[in-house]
């Protein structure tokens, strides 16, 4: 897969070899360019070819030295060079089904991208990669990855993201603890569905795997009036907010003890609601 060019920098490397709008770029030193993450890792080397096709299908390869961290002067029509993937769970606390109709389209779309996780702190399910692209971000070294894990029991975590491979890809998150990426990950608390036992399974899956999962953030389920057909959930009170803090607060002192980080931190809605 190839990116066309859209626009060229003033004064740019690009501009110097005398590449132009409406060029695709190929490859960059022989690795084919499918993505931001492809562009901004293959062109932070310092000796580069460029192999770059113009308009008329015509195919060249253009060399260039450059400081490590220069950049090219490429511009391309989307930031990720590629269109953005969408989320495939239909998850049963999912904020985003339960927004009122009529608000502006952006605001409904579900996104599940390893590239925005790196490049914007967005988290991801895991349930939207293969072992390809898992591959590809371990090569990379791209670290930090933010996951929404939710459970570490397979069989839960498929029922609640209603998905039947969300439970496999489990497998994912030691793969790239193995590997030495940094892991940040979070859980969305259901009353009575992931959390108590749940939890304290979830959190000790994870503990193990530090120091590269280096946090776990818990929240509680958001909740809106516009729930209508959605799965019936609660909101977290303050009795139950209550066993939440106790129970995750001894799992820090202990974590602490342990590893010197308390690894796993509440959301202040358990703190003040």
């Amino acid at each position: 897969m190839a990116v066309k060019i859209t626009g060229i920098e003033k004064g740019s490397y690009a501009e110097m070899l005398g590449i132009e709008a409406g060029d695709t770029l190929v490859a960059i030193n022989g690795q084919e360019i499918r993505d931001v993450l492809d562009f901004r890792f293959y062109e932070t080397n310092s000796r580069l070819e460029l192999t770059v096709k113009d308009s008329t299908g015509k195919e060249a390869v253009l060399k260039l030295r450059k400081g490590q961290y220069d950049a090219i002067g490429l511009e391309f029509e989307s930031y990720l060079m590629d269109k953005e993937r969408s989320c495939r769970n239909k998850c049963i606390f999912c904020f985003i089904d339960q927004l009122p109709k009529g608000m502006r389209e952006t605001l409904y779309f579900k996104d599940d991208d390893s590239r925005l996780s790196f490049l914007f702190g967005n988290y991801i399910t895991l349930t939207n990669i293969d072992e390809s692209e898992i591959d590809r971000i371990i090569e990379m070294h791209i670290s930090p990855i933010n996951i929404s894990v939710h459970t570490m029991n397979p069989e839960l975590r498929c029922k609640m993201m209603n998905n039947r491979f969300a439970g496999d890809v489990l497998r994912y998150i030691k793969k790239l603890a193995d590997a030495g990426i940094m892991l940040n990950c979070q859980l969305v608390l259901c009353p009575g569905i992931n959390d108590g036992e749940e939890l304290a399974r979830s959190l000790y899956d994870m503990e193990s795997l530090f120091p590269y999962v280096q946090s776990i953030s818990v929240v509680p389920v958001g909740l809106t009036k516009h729930r209508e057909g959605l799965y019936p959930l609660t909101p977290y009170d303050y009795e139950k907010s209550c066993k939440v803090v106790e129970q995750v607060s001894e799992l820090q002192n202990e974590f602490l003890e342990k590893h010197g980080s308390r690894i796993v931190y509440l959301s202040d809605e358990f703190y003040i609601g």
